[in-house]
Parts: structure tokens; sequence; C-alpha cells
């Protein structure tokens, strides 16, 4: 039986060189789009696109719909196959008891329905959080960053802002850094639930705003050569740690766990800092991202040395689910579930020890076209040996348990 890992201790994110081109690279697609030309389809890099007149793919209205500050290439390329649902803040009728839900405005939104392509409803407009417990909705987190490439690389000191490293007191004395976190509200953080049944360790706080461990405040030069630095981070302990109460250390099975912070955190005024979106959609439409482009980051395992010092990031692909748990059954007998998701399975790039609980996220376009980030997937389990050709990491899928975050969250205001 081949060995599996929960990915406690330390990102594997190595480079994706000739090796792994030479086993073949699946195209990643950035969510859908339509061509007044040539109808529908998916927005890739202009080199991707086999359309027969991809030289003509000129018109502004999809161009606009595939306009990314990190992939000034893409194109919307006509294409029946991969479409995903399109994507846009989560819809909710009222405001809930427990603050959860977003406040309710008067404007509209065009959003998809199940038996038509697109309907003209009623909507919240997004407005500034105003309880520690809400959570946010676009443009009130998840923005779009400013730079990436293919393959593991630190990260820039203002990307992925909502990463969370997590801290622990080892029994022995002295702290351990195991685990990440997802910010996705003023007292909430979303990881994953082994990442709480730690032996050896107790799991005390969350260091918010981190890119250097070595470091505080965090420096770097910028593209122009100035020097910039962020904020020092913020340390908040934990008063909360709630888990899925149906967890099964043997399967993985709904590996997710939220933990509520002893102070809020505001960071509508903190630059620096910004929780991640949650899932704009729910039940079968939100799991239709296979093909997409996802990004992990965290503090886990370089290819090169133990853990990273660093935030990484690197760029995976959503697998099939079919091709996943083929790989698995056979080699582990582990048998995923719909509440799973894969991603990656290309020599030298995925997540690894260390980036357990930390956040797997897909960039989209409301309808309206503004580009933010949401949180896909929680890093939960792999193969012991990261990066391995045909074997993808194991996600837990955010979009599957909402109604669970947005329970527990009202369940724990007090």
């Amino acid at each position: 039986m081949a060995k599996l890992q929960l990915l406690f201790t330390t990102l594997l994110l190595g480079f994706l060189g000739s090796e792994a081109q030479q086993f073949g690279k699946a195209i990643m697609h950035f969510g859908n789009c339509n061509s007044a030309e040539f109808g529908r389809g998916t927005c890739i890099e202009k080199k991707d696109c086999d359309f027969y007149a991809v030289d003509k793919l000129t018109d502004f209205a999809s161009k606009q719909q595939c306009f990314s500050r990190q992939r000034p290439d893409l194109v919307c390329c006509p294409r029946e196959t991969n479409i995903i649902p399109q994507l846009g803040p989560r819809f909710a009728n009222d405001t809930t008891a427990g603050g959860v839900n977003t406040n309710t405005g008067n404007s509209t939104l065009i959003v998809p329905s199940t038996s038509t392509p697109l309907r003209l409803v009623a909507r919240t407009t997004p407005r500034p959080p105003t309880g520690i417990d809400q959570l946010p909705q676009h443009p009130y987190c998840g923005s779009a960053f400013s730079f990436r490439v293919v393959g593991g690389v630190n990260t820039g000191l203002f990307e992925f802002p909502w990463t969370t490293l997590l801290e622990y007191e080892l029994l022995g004395g002295g702290k351990d850094f195991a685990c990440g976190a997802s910010f996705i509200a003023q007292r909430w953080l979303l990881t994953a639930a082994h990442c709480i049944q730690t032996p050896g360790r107790n799991l005390t706080a969350a260091v918010l705003g981190e890119w250097n461990q070595d470091t505080d405040p965090d420096c770097e030069n910028n593209l122009s050569g100035v020097r910039e630095c962020a904020p020092p981070h913020i340390r908040v302990t934990i008063d909360r740690i709630l888990p899925h109460s149906q967890y099964s250390d043997k399967t993985y099975v709904n590996d997710i766990a939220l933990l509520r912070l002893s102070r809020p955190v505001n960071w509508l005024q903190m630059q620096y800092l910004e929780p991640v979106c949650l899932p704009p959609q729910r039940g079968r439409n939100a799991n239709r991202l296979v093909g997409s482009a996802a990004d992990v980051s965290g503090w886990g395992r370089t290819e090169s040395s133990g853990s990273s010092k660093i935030k990484r990031k690197a760029m995976l692909h959503v697998q099939p689910q079919d091709q996943c748990q083929e790989a698995f059954l056979k080699e582990s007998k582990i048998e995923l579930t719909d509440n799973q998701m894969c991603a990656g399975g290309e020599i030298g790039v995925d997540s690894c020890s260390g980036d357990s609980g930390g956040p797997l996220t897909v960039e989209a376009n409301t309808p309206r076209g503004n580009r933010y980030v949401y949180l896909a997937g929680v890093v939960s389990f792999g193969r012991d040996h990261c990066g391995t050709a045909l074997f993808s990491g194991v996600y837990t899928r955010v979009s599957s348990y909402m109604d669970w975050i947005e329970d527990t969250i009202r369940a724990n205001r007090i």
C-alpha cells in the first residue's frame, strides 16, 4: 500500500521544467466567456488556444471578460469543452440573525439559472461587513493579486493576504508552525480538521499578515527597486476550535474546521490584510471546476530544503474526480467523496507538508466582470512523496460545507 501523509509539518513547490513538459501539461482555463463573433468559450492563454481564427479574437467584450492583471495574454477561446458555470457573489434574500450573510440592497444582477442561460433577479448589494462574524462578499474580499507564475516560487510581499500561519506550543517547550489556514472574517479562520489533532503540540494562536518568518516587519524591493515594507504581522490567540463533528482520521472525510480568534481583526483598516471570498455557488454547479487553474500557498516543504521561511505559491489544475479516485483506490484503498476535490498531478508541482489547512483558491469573474478570488479547497492529504506524476493532492471542497460554515459561526457568536 502506498504511503499517504496528512500534510502537517513542513508546500513542495517544484519548478515546472522539462521533465513535466515531457510528461504533458494540461491546459488550464480561467473561467467562462462569450465571444460576440464565435460564441461560448473559456479564458485561456492565447498560446494554448487552438482555434483556427485565434488572431481574430479581438472583440472588446470578450477581451474584457478575460482581462487579468496577472495574465494579460488571456483570450476568449471558443470551445464547448470544460465550460464552467458563470460565477457571482453568494446570494441571500435577507440578513440572517447571526449576521453571516450580507445586508440586502436594491440593485439587480444577472445570475445563472439551472434551466435557462441567465435571468435577472434581485440580489444583495455588497457592503462593508458591519459585524465581527459577518462573511464578506466581493469587493470586500478576494482581491486579485498582481503577479503569478506556473511552478513554485516565493510570493510577493502582499500576495495571498488571507493565507495564515498557525502557531503551536510543543509539549516539550518551544513553538512550531505546522499548518496553514484561511482568513475569512474578522474573527474566523478556516483550516483542516487534522490540523487541530497534532500529536505533541497544542494549537494556540494564528499569525496574520505574515510573509517571511525570519523578519518582522517584512520588506522587499519592488520592480522599481524601491524598498517596501509591510506593517508588523498580527498574532492572535485562538479561543474556540471547531472541527467538523463527522471528521474521520482514517478516510480524511470532512477534513475541515473553523477557528475563532480571541479578538476581531478589522482588515478594513489594514491595506495589507484581506479575507478570501467563499464559494459563490453550492451543490452540483459548484463542483464543475475540472481544468480550472487553482493556486495553493503556504510555508511548506520546498524542492530544495525543509520548510520555507517565505510564503510560497504554485499554480495547479483541478483534476477529473474519476481519474483521481482511480489512482488513490489502486494505490491506497482510499475512496474519495464528492466533498473532496483533486488538484495538481504534475511532476514537481504540488502542495506538501506544512500546507495543510491552507487555501486552494480559484480566480473568477463576477457577472459584472470584476475579477476576484474565492476559496475552492482546503489542503488535506496526498502521497508521502509530494509532486508525483498522476497523483493529485486531495482538498476538502469548501462549496460542500457552506451551510456548515454559516451554521457553526452563527452558533458561536457569543
